[in-house]
């Protein structure tokens, strides 16, 4: 093989690996922080959560965390990362993150107490106070839509002890394949075919952005009983 040859190879194969290590470094990949009470296991809601570097801990978000204890970044460069977390009552936490090979899930347990690094995520100051001390569904109604005869569409109305923006509706308990939609007097619902009694899953949430974050208010799940005809 002639040396013109060889050289063109070897330029060939170099160009290549650039540009896998292109696209590798420029991957878009998603992280979800999952914040647990040490002691308990249990979720630690409203958590605050900062992902970032060294120099500035915020630098890829500062979310609060659901009612669940979750709060997930995405379209994340594969960086090394520095993941903080902290909520008033227990010690803040602080740990490095591996540069981002893929998508992951991290668990957090922060310890109650107090002190340790503090993510500036809004707080709940932040928030005008709602009427309620918790989000939750007073009432569920659940009739037939007159718009279609076959019975298939139902109009459900919802009573709620809180505001409330949104609305999901399902037939399954995971509200699999459910879909969050503004809440209105009057919410549509298709039914799953086949007659007799439909157990309706309802839940309403209320969104709040504070300081550049978004706080998430979860009412517990009402479950509803409805007899398709």
């Amino acid at each position: 093989m002639n040396t013109f040859k060889k050289t063109g190879i070897l330029a060939s194969v170099a160009w290549l690996l650039a540009s896998f290590t292109w696209s590798v470094a420029h991957a878009s990949n998603w992280l979800e922080v999952r914040v647990v009470d040490r002691q308990t296991g249990t979720p630690v809601a409203r958590a605050s959560v900062c992902l970032g570097t060294t120099a500035r801990p915020d630098q890829f978000g500062a979310l609060r965390a659901a009612a669940d204890g979750r709060v997930r970044f995405d379209d994340l460069p594969v960086n090394s990362m520095v993941l903080t977390a902290s909520r008033r009552g227990y010690q803040g936490k602080q740990q490095g993150l591996e540069p981002l090979a893929g998508n992951r899930v991290v668990v957090v347990s922060l310890a109650p107490g107090g002190g340790g690094p503090v993510c500036a995520a809004a707080t709940s100051a932040d928030v005008p106070p709602q009427a309620a001390t918790e989000l939750e569904i007073t009432a569920v109604r659940v009739s037939p839509d007159a718009a279609l005869s076959s019975g298939a569409q139902v109009v459900v109305t919802v009573s709620t002890s809180g505001k409330a923006d949104q609305v999901r509706i399902a037939e399954s308990a995971d509200f699999s394949g459910a879909k969050w939609m503004d809440l209105e007097p009057q919410n549509r619902f298709m039914l799953s075919k086949g007659k007799g009694v439909k157990r309706l899953y309802v839940q309403v949430r209320r969104l709040v952005k504070a300081k550049g974050a978004t706080i998430e208010s979860l009412s517990p799940v009402k479950v509803v009983p409805y007899r398709r005809y």
